[in-house]
């Protein structure tokens, strides 16, 4: 689940979201799984919350106190969240290296199947 591997991040964005009057986005990531980090190209920053390929047209961006923080992907059908980028750590309150954060074993055995 997203929110085991990422859990301050997941709270984060569904926090903006429920503020971006988008609470049923925000209820769906909660329950969401990892499927990854994006890997179109080097430095990507984007967590994979649905198979890669599973995003639509539409976006949003992540909005708090009128700045841009980061964005969400949807699916094709706008009720989920496909990928998740946080752009401006520092203005949601999180460290540079969220991403890097090491899984732990058990979460790791339950995802990755190892």
């Amino acid at each position: 689940m997203l929110l085991e591997v990422y859990p301050r991040a997941t709270e984060i964005v569904a926090a903006i979201l429920v503020g971006m009057n988008e609470p049923e986005l925000a209820a769906s990531l909660l329950g969401q799984q990892f499927h990854g980090r994006c890997d179109c190209r080097p430095g990507c920053r984007f967590v994979l919350t649905a198979p890669a390929g599973s995003s639509g047209s539409q976006m949003l961006w992540l909005e708090t106190a009128g700045d841009v923080v980061g964005e969400v992907s949807l699916d094709p059908t706008g009720r989920f969240v496909t990928n998740l980028d946080i752009s401006d750590c520092a203005a949601v309150g999180i460290p540079p290296d969220w991403l890097d954060v090491t899984v732990s074993t058990a979460v790791a055995q339950h995802v990755y199947g190892r």
